[in-house]
């Protein structure tokens, strides 16, 4: 807790514990105007815990990005065949080394066209 926030957290209990007084006593104006002032504090509170926290975070988050830059990159995959670096990896050549049903991959809704497809050429001839 910084000692802002502290001097907030204090400010609103004690303007909070004057408002009861004066409420005890039937000071309804004085009331009014220590229990808003303690609110105010109170937002005040929750706003300086917020900052400290959001600049916690982003020093843990400088942090990390400075100890991945210290890594060495990772190495770039291999490509599978020589087609496939020519057509970003779009059709792959007859010297692909990946598995057939690796080379392409569908989306349900695509492979379920291309069974529909094949389904009314079957029938059709």
């Amino acid at each position: 807790m910084t000692r802002l926030e502290a001097a907030f957290a204090t400010a609103a209990a004690i303007l909070a514990a004057a408002g009861t007084a004066s409420a005890s006593h039937h000071l309804w104006w004085e009331t009014a105007v220590f229990l808003g002032v303690a609110a105010f504090s109170g937002v005040g509170v929750a706003r300086e815990r917020r900052a400290r926290r959001d600049w916690e975070r982003r020093a843990r988050v400088e942090a990390q990005r400075a100890q991945l830059a210290d890594r060495a990159p990772a190495p770039a995959p291999v490509p599978c065949c020589q087609f496939w670096q020519s057509s970003d990896g779009a059709v792959h050549g007859h010297d692909c080394t990946r598995p057939p049903a690796a080379r392409a991959t569908l989306s349900e809704a695509e492979q379920r066209a291309l069974n529909q497809l094949a389904d009314d050429t079957r029938d059709s001839a």
